[in-house]
């Protein structure tokens, strides 16, 4: 983050955005200091925009896993105000873990790094290798098979508990299917979803 000072806000944020080479849109800002005497005023502003936050997280990840004596790749781009993260290793089973274990807990840590770094809830996505999209490939196709099984039977399906990224692609997917509805139910780990017929 960047510190930017002005007599007034938009002295900052106009400085801020020359400095940059920004639009006004693109800036996030944090009045973090005012000073209003009667000769002198003060506004200290801290900034970042999203490309700021990228490299923030790729410098983090790429830190983080160099340590643990990975050798690292990543590419990482922003879409529809969304960044995601592709890492590849030299040993991506290790830290994907069993049924995507050890990546949810990584993303867990860097999306708290990030969001600690900028004092706010960024929408952050790390994938290792391609793992998650092809797990997300699979629930689809699993969504649709047992979605058609459903009006075919018109009989519920209980599934069995699984992560709220895939939960969240389901729902999604079951929602474009007729005469269908899911639900969510159980805590933590044993959060699982049901898929119902409507009429």
């Amino acid at each position: 983050m960047k510190t930017y000072e002005g007599k007034t806000v938009d002295d900052a944020i106009s400085f801020a955005c020359q400095d940059l080479g920004i639009a006004l849109d693109d800036l996030n800002y944090e009045i973090i200091e005012e000073k209003k005497g009667l000769f002198s005023k003060k506004v200290v502003i801290e900034c970042y925009t999203t490309d700021m936050i990228q490299t923030y997280m790729e410098d983090f990840v790429r830190k983080t896993l160099t340590n643990m004596d990975f050798e690292v790749e990543i590419v990482s781009y922003i879409q529809d105000g969304r960044i995601f993260c592709n890492i590849n290793t030299n040993n991506n089973s290790i830290l994907i873990g069993k049924n995507g274990v050890i990546l949810r807990a990584l993303n867990l840590i860097v999306k708290n790094a990030v969001n600690h770094e900028f004092k706010k809830r960024v929408e952050l996505s790390l994938d290792i290798n391609g793992y998650k999209e092809n797990r997300y490939k699979k629930v689809m196709g699993l969504s649709k098979r047992l979605g058609k099984q459903v009006q075919r039977t018109k009989t519920p399906i209980k599934l069995d508990p699984m992560p709220a990224d895939e939960r969240k692609v389901m729902h999604q997917t079951i929602s474009k299917m007729s005469n269908l509805k899911t639900e969510s139910q159980g805590e933590g780990k044993n959060r699982y979803i049901t898929i119902s017929y409507v009429d």
